[in-house]
């Protein structure tokens, strides 16, 4: 059977949300993984098949994906394994996006960039919420100035009730919290504190929560993309809702995010693995809800006038997917972005090689596919369809 595409990490949650997508958009999707019983329902699908795959065997891995006989590889897996997902792609010629590799993986990807041009080959990188819609959404509002000054962006989310349920990846979230953060200060990137406080802010929906500068792939991508539009400064916040962010910051101060292998019973452990699948198993409560704001925020000029402009996208459970609460918008972005590829709405000179998604990814039909899907994009406080 060949397949429309392939899906690394599927048996993983942005994996699973983005193969079910997929395939309820009529397309064939190889899944691959390593543990199919967590997506029974989705094999159920005839135009579904698994198949095994260990990311770190990059021969192997490139030899099931160009065996699928796609032209398309969405990497879900976790993002330490990005490199290893890319040279399978490479091997495969295939064409490639992912969810986001934070700052000094994203760096190490754009080193590939020369390899992809070579095989004629995109390379996409952060297609999830943020990265992913906020990028799209920055793009969009840049693209009204003359000039920009400053971007503001992040997320903030909520659930309903207050229990404590992962956000997303337990190991991205350690690696945000514990990282020194990189903004943009007057035109060059700097490290700043690790997860420092910057205030309480009010969110649309939310209300107000504290925030935190963490570190993030928007600010160098940005960086790289915007600095001919004048940029010079780059700020990302992150809001946890206290009841979740207590738990993730204990967890981390007893050590259940060390990388280092313990000993148990003459058996190595490594505990953040251990914490990943623990985590990754805790159930929603009945009736369990959950709101992401999504937000970006341009300061520039237009006109010779100063200008603000404001562009968010709220996301909230959707019925039928209330299993992944607001993380839809990581699973179903990629699923989008791939469609585009495949479509050849992402296509041309600008597309080949290593790019992000405020270069590649045309904003209003983007837009149009997260409304129809129940993901809401305001700006300026007014809802943009």
């Amino acid at each position: 059977m060949k397949f429309d595409f392939a899906v690394l990490g599927a048996t993983g949650e942005e994996g699973s949300i983005a193969s079910r997508d997929l395939l309820n958009s009529g397309y064939s999707v190889l899944l691959c993984g390593r543990n199919p019983a967590r997506i029974k329902n989705l094999l159920t699908n005839k135009k579904a098949k698994f198949s095994y795959v260990d990311l770190t065997n990059i021969k192997a891995t490139a030899k099931t994906l160009k065996s699928s006989g796609a032209r398309i590889t969405l990497n879900c897996a976790e993002l330490r394994l990005n490199i290893e997902a890319m040279k399978a792609c490479l091997l495969a010629k295939m064409h490639y996006l992912d969810l986001g590799g934070l700052q000094e993986m994203t760096v190490k990807q754009y080193k590939l960039d020369k390899e992809f041009r070579k095989r004629n080959l995109i390379a996409l990188l952060g297609c999830g919420s943020t990265p992913g819609i906020s990028n799209v959404m920055a793009a969009y509002a840049v693209n009204q100035m003359d000039s920009v000054e400053r971007i503001d962006l992040g997320f903030a989310w909520d659930s309903q009730p207050k229990t404590f349920i992962l956000p997303y990846s337990f190991e991205s979230i350690v690696y945000e919290v514990t990282t020194p953060s990189v903004i943009m200060k007057d035109g060059k990137l700097t490290k700043s504190k690790v997860c420092e406080f910057e205030g309480v802010k009010n969110f649309m929906k939310i209300g107000m929560q504290k925030t935190y500068c963490i570190v993030h792939s928007e600010v160098f991508t940005f960086y790289r993309y915007f600095r001919n539009k004048g940029l010079k400064d780059v700020h990302y916040w992150a809001g946890f809702p206290e009841h979740s962010f207590k738990v993730i910051e204990t967890l981390i101060e007893l050590g259940f995010s060390s990388k280092k292998p313990l000993k148990v019973n003459g058996n190595e452990l490594v505990p953040v693995d251990f914490s990943r699948e623990v985590l990754k198993n805790i159930e929603r409560p009945k009736d369990y809800k959950e709101i992401e704001d999504v937000w970006v925020k341009v300061t520039g000029e237009k006109n010779g006038e100063r200008r603000l402009i404001e562009i968010g996208c709220l996301v909230e459970t959707i019925d039928g997917w209330e299993d992944y609460g607001s993380n839809v918008d990581t699973g179903m972005t990629i699923s989008i972005m791939a469609q585009m590829i495949l479509k050849g709405i992402i296509d041309g000179d600008e597309g080949i090689g290593v790019t992000a998604p405020e270069v590649v990814v045309p904003s209003k039909p983007f837009f149009h596919q997260l409304t129809k899907r129940g993901m809401k994009i305001y700006v300026d406080n007014k809802q943009f369809l």
